[in-house]
């Protein structure tokens, strides 16, 4: 365990001195499973979209395989990312812009790992002229495999490549006018497509184009239980303040959660759940306020 981590847990002691043990241990326990979470996140697109690419630039360290995962004879790469004890895994799932033959093996397939996935990063080629099999693969995950839509965010990837390509300036690293013009169509018809729950973001991993905005969107469309530990492993400039606070609000409500929780099981005589419900605010402040040292 790092010196902060030590630091933050002596100081979660001391504010949880007042309590009840049952419900001071209870707590400590819960706060341990979320700062030790191992999120799963899945890459969907077609083979070519960039996806190592746009991983490595967005987090602190590189992705190792790990395995490939599945059964018969299609299979989906795992990959880990690991910092300061701390790990998180990528599974990269093939079939798209393959042929129909393969569904049944990925019917299979997709039914056995998408339970584990946290989140779903869809990435799409900026210069696509259609994205067809993409579709035809968003909609079976939606309509047939019940995965939620809300846990999927679209990238347009590769924005450098966008027509007219020769005009992408090299020493801003920016789209010219006629290129932003493009994406920004191209953004309107993946809407149109895929009708997507969060804004589409047009990035160039190569450039670190629009990567600090896409790591922004990334956290805020995270579900609350997930964006510490991925924020936790983001390279530092696009640790924004607002990724940070996102991420940190996101802290509070877990905790929220967990002392609800404790508070209904927890045999506990009625009137310390109701001083514990009066002084929940205040927990959740000071519990808020050690986020820095299990997060950085």
């Amino acid at each position: 365990m790092s010196i902060n981590a030590n630091a933050g847990f002596h100081r979660l002691k001391n504010h949880l001195a007042p309590f009840p043990d049952i419900f001071s241990q209870a707590l400590m326990k819960q706060f341990q499973q979320v700062i030790d979470y191992h999120p799963v996140i899945g890459i969907m697109g077609k083979t070519g979209t960039g996806k190592s690419s746009l991983i490595n630039a967005l987090f602190q360290s590189s992705v190792s395989s790990v395995s490939d995962v599945g059964g018969g004879t299609r299979q989906a790469q795992r990959y880990t990312m690991s910092m300061n004890n701390h790990n998180m895994t990528f599974i990269d799932f093939p079939g798209i812009g393959e042929s129909a033959e393969k569904d049944k093996e990925y019917h299979a397939l997709y039914h056995a790992l998408l339970p584990e996935l946290d989140f779903i990063i869809w990435l799409l080629k900026a210069d696509d002229r259609a994205w067809s099999t993409d579709e035809r693969y968003y909609r079976r995950l939606i309509k047939e495999y019940g995965y939620p839509a809300n846990h999927i965010l679209f990238v347009l990837n590769q924005a450098d490549k966008i027509e007219p390509c020769r005009e992408w300036d090299l020493t801003t690293h920016t789209p010219s006018p006629q290129q932003s013009l493009n994406l920004r169509e191209k953004s309107q018809l993946v809407f149109h497509t895929f009708s997507p729950t969060h804004p589409v973001i047009a990035v160039s991993s190569i450039e670190a184009y629009q990567l600090p905005h896409l790591a922004e969107q990334l956290v805020m469309a995270l579900p609350i239980h997930v964006s510490s530990s991925i924020v936790r492993q983001l390279n530092q400039q696009y640790r924004t303040e607002n990724v940070n606070h996102t991420a940190r609000d996101d802290f509070g409500m877990q905790i929220s959660q967990s002392i609800d929780h404790l508070i209904e099981i927890l045999p506990l005589p009625s009137f310390v759940k109701t001083t514990l419900c009066t002084l929940k605010s205040t927990l959740i402040s000071n519990v808020k306020s050690l986020w820095d040292y299990f997060f950085n």
